[in-house]
């Protein structure tokens, strides 16, 4: 089976939105990061705060500073998300790209070369609504769009092949 595709921004995209909230150091980093920030600014501002407001409303407003403060470090991490994906050295990611599947390897060709990866190198494989993600290592995966396949059965065809080898190789 062969599938020719261009990925795009969108598709990097997509693939950071699966990817970031599942990374496990990621997702400690940034969650230390809010407790630290929480114990070390908030909550003493909040013990500091107006004795004569009701426990109620310092509740309200804690609740709302912390949902700011989460609002605050999710723009952020987006922000450097995708301030590392806008660069001019990154048109290797979004050239048009031939992937050819086989019983052993796959085969993925450009303009800029060609690579073949056995199966036992995918990590894991993936699947959302609209794309296929074949994970080479914990950081990096093959981005395979669902926009490639003309027909819903050969995008099954395509991840069915692919979860067979993969799940072989395992």
């Amino acid at each position: 089976m062969t599938v020719t595709y261009r990925n795009t921004f969108r598709d990097r995209l997509a693939f950071a939105a699966y990817h970031l909230p599942r990374n496990p150091f990621l997702l400690a980093v940034m969650i230390g990061l809010f407790l630290l920030i929480t114990f070390q600014s908030i909550v003493p501002a909040v013990r500091s705060g107006p004795a004569d407001k009701p426990l109620f409303a310092r509740i309200i407003a804690f609740i709302i500073v912390e949902l700011l403060l989460l609002l605050l470090i999710l723009a952020f991490w987006t922000l450097i998300t995708l301030v590392t994906m806008v660069s001019r050295r990154n048109k290797t990611l979004y050239c048009e790209r031939t992937i050819t599947l086989s019983d052993e390897a796959f085969v993925t060709e450009s303009q800029y070369g060609r690579s073949e990866t056995r199966w036992p190198i995918v990590q894991k494989l993936a699947r959302t609504r609209t794309h296929i993600f074949m994970y080479l290592s914990q950081e990096s995966a093959v981005i395979v769009p669902r926009r490639a396949f003309e027909s819903f059965a050969q995008w099954d065809t395509f991840y069915d092949f692919c979860r067979q080898r993969t799940t072989r190789a395992a």
